[in-house]
């Protein structure tokens, strides 16, 4: 795509973990479009976009931007690309705009006929696609792409919702290689989790916000007919999270009962959906301001706001004692001095330390190669990163690699 206003537009939808394909309305649409939906449940799929009811099969050139729902309660964006020699347009989604619990989905597969044997599939699916409950931001996003792409007044939004059909057949029995997709969907889940019980035992609010934030954690528990209900079984899993992260940070199992019991009052105090966002930000900060109190406990009140700039800023290749003096307004000297004074080791040899551990988290938990390791420490230098890292563990980043994997 060369118009930059649609390439804003596949950034945004990526940030929001929505899916985004470029495709020929006229050709049969890949089985991945719908996330291996209906590749896994029906024994005929649909051959082209044209197939959904009502689209115009010039909306291309009308320039009509469409929201579609389909049956299966899936909602889909579909916006012309100008100036093609085909006729083309960028797919997205699919995405629900409400959270579908396993009431609502049993409720869904009764109307639309599907077998008990696929009831399992149906409530993972809905459990891995991102659900997006303010439609009037997407709406305004819209509105903003399609007076740049095509002209103020030269477009249309229109709607289509897609009819339940009876004579749709449905697969009787489930391939158990229609499973991988949604298990890797949910496997990224996880590894998002374990991502953000990371960040909370460093006490970086920030980064585990960026990722309990993501579109991929939004649903981990979905089990209740009500929206609130929902919500609130959301937040208790998501308390549950955050006493990991702290835990792992080192904070005593008293503080943690005490604040564990605190937020579950008050997410059970909810009365209303719309709570839940900050509710979400305040348990997180709570949580990494025990860890940042509890690393930093016995320091002096300087010390403590550098050891949580550098627990926080771990992955930063800038993490320097000059740099850090800078950000906190001191005396690169005066910083050394206090840190080996109140540490016991210098900036360099703690700032090492505390990457090692991340490296250990990331050697644990993720697949990265020994340099992606290394970089996601802020050591770009995988020969010093393998060198201060067989310094502190007694063998190398490989050779720790290798005993974990026998382990397991």
């Amino acid at each position: 795509m060369q118009n930059q206003y649609l390439d804003m537009a596949v950034s945004f939808f990526n940030k929001l973990n929505l899916v985004t394909h470029v495709i020929n309305i006229h050709e049969p649409l890949s089985d991945e479009i719908d996330l291996g939906l209906r590749k896994a449940i029906l024994q005929k799929k649909a051959l082209s976009v044209l197939d959904f009811d009502g689209i115009n099969p010039s909306f291309t050139d009308q320039h009509i931007i469409y929201f579609l729902t389909d049956m299966y309660n899936c909602h889909n964006i579909l916006i012309p690309i100008p100036n093609q020699e085909l006729d083309t347009a960028l797919y997205v989604g699919p995405y629900l705009t409400e959270a579908s619990g396993i009431y609502k989905t049993a409720e869904l597969c009764d109307k639309l006929g599907i077998p008990s044997s696929l009831r399992m599939f149906m409530n993972q699916y809905y459990t891995t696609i991102p659900c997006i409950s303010d439609s009037s931001v997407m709406e305004a996003f819209l509105e903003t792409i399609g007076e740049n792409i095509y002209g103020v007044g030269e477009f249309k939004i229109e709607y289509l919702k897609e009819e339940t059909k009876g004579d749709t057949e449905y697969l009787t029995l489930m391939d158990n290689n229609n499973y991988e997709d949604i298990m890797q969907r949910l496997e990224y889940r996880y590894s998002l989790e374990e991502k953000v019980i990371d960040s909370i035992s460093r006490g970086d609010f920030n980064t585990a916000m960026k990722y309990s934030t993501d579109q991929a954690l939004s649903n981990i528990d979905n089990r209740s007919p009500s929206t609130l209900r929902s919500k609130k079984n959301n937040l208790l899993a998501f308390n549950t999270v955050c006493r990991k992260g702290a835990e792992r940070g080192g904070v005593h199992p008293i503080h943690l009962d005490e604040m564990s019991r605190r937020m579950a009052i008050k997410i059970e105090n909810m009365t209303s959906p719309t709570q839940d966002k900050d509710m979400h930000r305040e348990i997180l900060k709570k949580y990494c301001t025990m860890v940042q109190h509890n690393t930093t406990i016995g320091f002096s009140p300087t010390m403590q706001k550098v050891i949580n700039h550098v627990l926080q800023n771990l992955t930063t290749i800038e993490l320097t004692l000059q740099n850090t003096a800078e950000s906190l307004g001191l005396n690169k000297s005066y910083l050394a001095t206090l840190f080996k004074k109140e540490t016991g080791k210098t900036f360099t040899s703690y700032v090492n330390s505390k990457r090692l551990d991340h490296a250990i988290f990331l050697l644990n938990a993720t697949d990265l190669q020994i340099q992606e390791v290394a970089s996601s420490c802020g050591i770009p230098d995988v020969a010093y990163f393998t060198r201060i890292f067989k310094q502190e563990k007694g063998m190398t980043p490989s050779q720790y690699r290798k005993i974990i994997s026998e382990k397991k």
